[in-house]
This record gives C-alpha cells, structure tokens and sequence, in this order.
C-alpha cells in the first residue's frame, strides 16, 4: 500500500510513497553533500564517557591490556580477533602487550571480574570478548553479548546492562 504526496499549493498529486520509501529533508542532503563517507574497517569506537569513567579505576595494567587489545575488536561480536580472522589467543596477548604471562593472566582475570572481558570458549580455543560499552566496531553488535555482559554495571547511566530494555 503506498501514500500519496500531495502538492499543498496545487493541490495535485505529485508522487507516491511506498513501504519502506524514506523522505529526506534538503537539509540531510546539503549535508550529504558536503561530507565524505570513509570506510571504516580499520577504525574502532571507544565509549569515551564510559572510559573516562573507568580511568581512576583501573590499574596501569589493566589499563595497559585494555589499550593494547582494543584494536583487535571484531565486528558485530566484539570477540578479539587478527586481521585474518584468527582468534588472539592468550599468548598473542602476553606479545602485544609485553607483560609476563603471570600479570597478563591476573590482569586478565581482573578484567573479566570487572566485565570488562569475557572468556569463552568455542571448541579447544578460548576466545576473548571486550565489553561494547567500552570498545566495538561497525553499527549493529550481537546480541549475546548482552547476555555476555549482563552483569555490567554501566557507568554512565548506572544501571546494569540485564536491566535496559
């Protein structure tokens, strides 16, 4: 079923709207116009209120692996992933960040106690998740991770993540 657009002034019909058809305002593309869409594959999006807020909080190693990991947050999941897809694993962490194994494993801890992480497990690999109300990539994210994350406390709001609708 469509609607139809009539002309005020003429009172004539000078077109039809349809399911799914959107009408954009001269403004929306006067704006369109004077910007460029970039693609954003290697960009990353940081909650900067919700970080700021943990910044007093987290220790230097905390913060540290929360830095050195949040490049490698993969889209719609939030699961730490290589460029090629392959999962970084608990050793790539203790690379990249260049701690020992036994402060990345309690710095790690840390972070899920603060569910900031999630450690999962798919098969024999053990696959890391950063919470996306801190750091996520692209539009739309999974919604398991709010089952993931439901216990998170939501700096912002200060609410828990289970508790939104």
């Amino acid at each position: 079923m469509s609607k139809l657009v009539v002309d005020s002034d003429t009172g004539e019909i000078s077109t039809e709207i349809y399911p799914g058809d959107r009408i954009v305002r001269g403004k929306t593309i006067e704006y369109l116009n004077s910007t460029q869409e970039w693609k954003m594959e290697h960009f990353y999006k940081g909650n900067l209120e919700e970080i700021k807020r943990w910044m007093k909080d987290l220790k230097p190693n905390e913060k540290a692996i929360l830095f050195t990991i949040s490049p490698y947050v993969g889209y719609e999941d939030c699961c730490l992933t290589h460029l090629n897809g392959n999962m970084i694993t608990f050793d790539d962490i203790v690379e990249l960040s260049c701690l020992s194994r036994g402060t990345a494993s309690e710095v790690i801890n840390s972070l899920i106690d603060k569910d900031i992480l999630y450690k999962g497990k798919n098969g024999k690999e053990r696959q890391y998740f950063v919470n996306p109300w801190l750091f996520c990539k692209g539009v739309r994210i999974n919604r398991v991770l709010k089952t993931m994350f439901r216990n998170y406390r939501i700096r912002i709001i200060n609410k828990q993540w289970k508790d939104i609708k």
